[in-house]
């Protein structure tokens, strides 16, 4: 696991003023050990290995841990999984794209274009935003 820039600066930085969820889907053993490796698990209060990254499934988050929807703020790469669910759900969203998109996360300009959300280059860049949302 290599973190990108900036990514366990911010991560600590959030985790101080924000309660923080690993949300992933996957193979269990392969996303719990991904984020031991990583050396960020510490900075998270939980993690949540999901089938679906849907609206139902973020909605069903936010009421496990009694947080309005609202109040959501999602930080993702896929728009099909991170993003658009969340918008969906009421909460807010994030995009930093990273690479290319696996076939499957992959949405077109007229469902994307539907939604109002930042996209951040960098990490870094992450605590401004929120302070601008907030």
């Amino acid at each position: 696991v290599e973190l990108l820039d900036g990514v366990e600066g911010t991560i600590s930085q959030l985790a101080r003023s924000y309660q923080l969820v690993v949300v992933t889907k996957g193979d269990i053993f392969d996303q719990e050990s991904k984020l031991a490796r990583s050396g960020l698990g510490e900075y998270f209060s939980s993690v949540e290995i999901v089938r679906e990254k849907d609206r139902s499934t973020y909605e069903a988050i936010a009421k496990r841990y009694g947080v309005p929807t609202a109040n959501l703020l999602m930080v993702g790469d896929s728009l099909k999984s991170d993003v658009i669910p969340v918008l969906e759900a009421g909460g807010h969203a994030i995009h930093i794209p990273y690479g290319t998109p696996w076939q499957y996360e992959l949405v077109g300009e007229d469902v994307s274009g539907q939604y109002e959300f930042p996209t951040a280059e960098s990490m870094v860049l992450v605590p401004d935003i929120i302070e601008g949302i907030a």
